[in-house]
């Protein structure tokens, strides 16, 4: 049995509109050339997906709209054939599309080069060439995990002597992946929590070149096994609170950072967003741009904040006012008197931030100000306790589950209580509750 041979067209047999086409690449083979790799296309190994495709432009669209069909014959003969046939079906329906045709505003040719993909992928991601149904709002942050998870997997490839720059993604391998798994651990000596996060990054980047654009290639990511993340659910007491308020002063607020800069990480509205977020348990987002509009009242009272659940929404895609998702807080004592100290009765019903409302920065600089000025002030607490901004959301989720049982996520709008459990109630709290428990207080 002979070999089959990459398809080309002889000069001699050159038809306008009729073209060489590789299925598997997605791109013409014009001039015997693969579009590509740019290489002879005597070279392919894979010729059994190279196709005969007619291309024929919309008379009056200048060129930008096409009629295409891909043929089934390998016979330049059939093949010249079927193109007349083809146009002049296309004359008698006035290229009006059928079933059989295919519209094209112009040849798209898929990129296979490792960052050629990556490239592609970031496009995706900021919705470039999106239709309005298919555009969906992601976080610069989101998109610059991305960025950098492709800048960590090229150095990871550099430092073994793999020249990413031509390396195609049907390229990829298991040897890659374990590349990728030392520069992980062993260079950058990042945290399971955040090794897996970079890990997941690469293999959902291939997925979706594998399932939402028909790229035939294997993802060598999915076996990689995922790393025991150590959940920090610690909490903070009220008096480890009040020794954190005690030291947020300005003559504490310089902090000299390894590369020999000082910055000045003490602002005067730290207290109250930090009150903010433990009275509440939102996330970071959540309470840094909470308005005082968001404050709900009765009897002339604030008692609950209604807060727009940006998670789920961003989740779902939600961007229609009338179909977001919004949780209602409870004011608490604490609360009320915060909001006092805030003037409540002068600026209630108004648009003003409750935090900083004066700053003309993003509010996601402030956000960014007030975790790292948290970290700073805790440290000099001196309390030994691994304690970030993140641990006042669990320590009010904790005290939500204390005191409310197993109806805590009903308020905290959480799925259910294995949610609360696993990643925010600190089970020694809970423990501490049962104290006083006994087997036989039933008899």
């Amino acid at each position: 049995m002979s070999k089959l041979k990459s398809l080309t067209i002889d000069k001699r047999d050159n038809v306008k509109g009729l073209h060489t086409y590789c299925s598997k690449c997605k791109c013409l083979t014009t001039a015997r050339v693969c579009g590509k790799t740019k290489k002879r296309i005597s070279s392919c190994k894979f010729p059994q997906f190279h196709k005969f495709k007619v291309i024929k432009a919309i008379p009056g669209s200048g060129s930008k709209k096409k009629r295409t069909k891909i043929l089934a014959t390998r016979d330049i003969n059939e093949a010249i054939k079927q193109k007349i046939i083809f146009e002049n079906e296309l004359e008698v329906n006035q290229y009006q599309a059928t079933p059989i045709l295919v519209v094209e505003e112009e040849e798209k040719i898929m990129p296979m080069l490792l960052i050629d993909c990556m490239a592609y992928y970031i496009g995706y991601l900021n919705n470039e060439g999106a239709e309005l149904h298919q555009i969906k709002e992601r976080s610069k942050g989101h998109i610059d995990e991305v960025e950098r998870a492709f800048r960590y997997f090229c150095k990871s490839l550099k430092r073994n002597k793999v020249d990413h720059t031509i390396l195609e993604i049907d390229s990829l391998n298991d040897k890659m992946v374990g590349m990728y798994h030392d520069y992980l651990l062993n260079i950058r000596k990042l945290a399971n929590a955040t090794y897996n996060k970079y890990i997941a990054t690469i293999r959902q980047f291939i997925m979706w070149l594998v399932d939402k654009k028909d790229y035939r290639i294997k993802n060598p990511f999915k076996s990689v096994i995922r790393k025991v993340q150590a959940t920090n659910n610690e909490i903070i007491y009220q008096d480890e609170f009040e020794s954190l308020l005690k030291v947020i002063k300005p003559e504490n607020g310089l902090k000299k950072f390894p590369s020999g800069t000082t910055k000045d990480l003490y602002r005067y509205w730290l207290k109250n967003a930090f009150k903010l977020a433990l009275e509440t348990g939102l996330r970071r987002e959540e309470f840094m741009t909470l308005k005082f509009s968001n404050i709900i009242e009765k009897d002339e009272l604030p008692r609950y904040i209604r807060v727009e659940n940006f998670k789920v929404n961003r989740a779902k895609d939600i961007k229609a006012e009338k179909s977001k998702q919004y949780k209602l807080i409870p004011v608490t004592k604490g609360l009320r008197e915060m909001f006092e100290d805030l003037n409540y009765s002068e600026n209630r019903n108004t648009e003003l931030y409750i935090i900083a409302p004066e700053a003309k920065v993003m509010r996601k600089t402030l956000m960014d100000k007030a975790s790292k000025a948290f970290t700073h002030f805790w440290a000099i607490t001196g309390i030994d306790k691994e304690i970030q901004l993140k641990n006042l959301r669990k320590t009010y989720l904790t005290a939500l589950a204390n005191h409310f049982g197993d109806s805590a996520n009903l308020i905290s709008d959480h799925a259910n209580m294995a949610v609360l459990k696993k990643h925010y109630i600190n089970n020694e709290k809970m423990v501490d509750k049962a104290s006083d428990f006994s087997v036989f207080e039933m008899s």
